[in-house]
């Protein structure tokens, strides 16, 4: 990746951050906040998010204001833009460069915005990142922290982090009521996704989920909104009593996973939520690129990733219909929980 032109040697007082689209794009941005925030530590650093993907940034002790950008509302969203208008910042880094998000950046009126020069919103950035071919395999995280460097802001590591849980007393106390009726390991089981391609099926979740509590592990199945038909699926298929952790928003998972030993799931943003948290994770991987949502090297986040001849450019309807992603097996699944578990 390179930068269209010099970036200029000043100190801004007030910087804002942009990254839309879903919760685990969130998370992925918290060590580049990090490293924004450790570069000026003076400076205002404030971010734009959407639901509910914002949850994850709630209470963050460098963020100093969170907007979120509404999907719709012609009033709603002249709001935010007069709002980002008043704050006159003096640098935008637009994250994600869609045409909202550079509507966003534009709209600032900063002496400084950069943003992937991508046709149709270049308009919109005074400094251009330039992809190269060899940033397509580039983790999430370290996207983000090689554009930083272009802007002479060094990374302070990969580590992702979250807060949203500390000032919700409600999500404590519910995911102490599940976690108090349990001894020994506690295994989050993650029950589907948003995205039906990258959806474990809910038979194989079920023989998964029977496998960890054999082995003498304790299951939470956790859902999310829009999830509860599936939920309810894997569960007619176990043979375990297993506690249900349903309608699970950012902040209820975050205190769930505060207690837990290992999180099993999809490629979503509830893995990385669980990473945030500290915990070792199990990804079963449909669709896409692995190399570009699981941190290199770490043997604390093991990815089975299913056999696509696709890949990496997996079309995700071809790839669900095919039922690629049904080609890991439930004793793979458990195979690398207990790996995770001893070592």
């Amino acid at each position: 990746m390179k930068l269209s032109r010099p970036f200029p040697d000043f100190h801004p007082r007030k910087i804002l951050l942009l990254q839309l689209r879903r919760i685990g794009d969130a998370v992925l941005c918290t060590p580049a906040i990090r490293a924004v925030a450790k570069q000026f530590p003076g400076a205002q650093l404030d971010f734009v998010a959407e639901y509910p993907a914002e949850e994850t940034l709630r209470s963050h002790p460098q963020i100093h204001r969170l907007w979120v950008a509404p999907y719709r509302g012609f009033w709603d969203m002249v709001e935010l833009l007069r709002g980002l208008r008043r704050e006159r910042y003096d640098l935008v880094v637009d994250f994600f460069s869609n045409p909202r998000s550079a509507q966003f950046t534009f709209a600032t009126g900063a002496k400084v915005r950069c943003g992937l020069g991508r046709r149709g919103r270049a308009w919109a950035y005074t400094h251009h990142f330039i992809e190269e071919q060899s940033d397509e395999d580039l983790y999430a995280v370290d996207i983000r922290l090689r554009q930083l460097e272009l802007l002479g802001i060094p990374g302070d590591g990969r580590k992702l982090e979250i807060f949203s849980d500390q000032a919700d007393d409600q999500a404590r106390k519910r995911a102490e009521h599940v976690v108090d009726a349990l001894t020994g390991i506690i295994v989050a089981v993650a029950a589907g996704s948003s995205n039906p391609s990258k959806r474990y099926p809910p038979d194989l979740t079920a023989q998964a989920i029977d496998l960890l509590r054999a082995s003498h592990m304790q299951v939470v199945l956790t859902s999310g909104p829009g999830e509860e038909e599936y939920a309810r699926r894997v569960l007619e298929k176990v043979h375990y009593t297993v506690p249900h952790f349903d309608n699970a928003h950012v902040p209820d998972l975050t205190a769930l996973y505060r207690h837990c030993a290992l999180y099993v799931g999809p490629d979503s943003g509830t893995k990385h939520v669980a990473a945030a948290c500290g915990l070792p994770t199990v990804t079963i991987f449909g669709p896409g690129r692995p190399s570009n949502w699981n941190v290199p090297d770490d043997p604390r986040n093991v990815l089975l990733a299913a056999p696509c001849k696709f890949r990496p450019n997996c079309d995700e309807l071809t790839c669900a219909k095919l039922g690629h992603i049904a080609q890991i097996s439930p004793r793979e699944i458990l195979a690398a929980a207990l790996k995770l578990l001893l070592e």
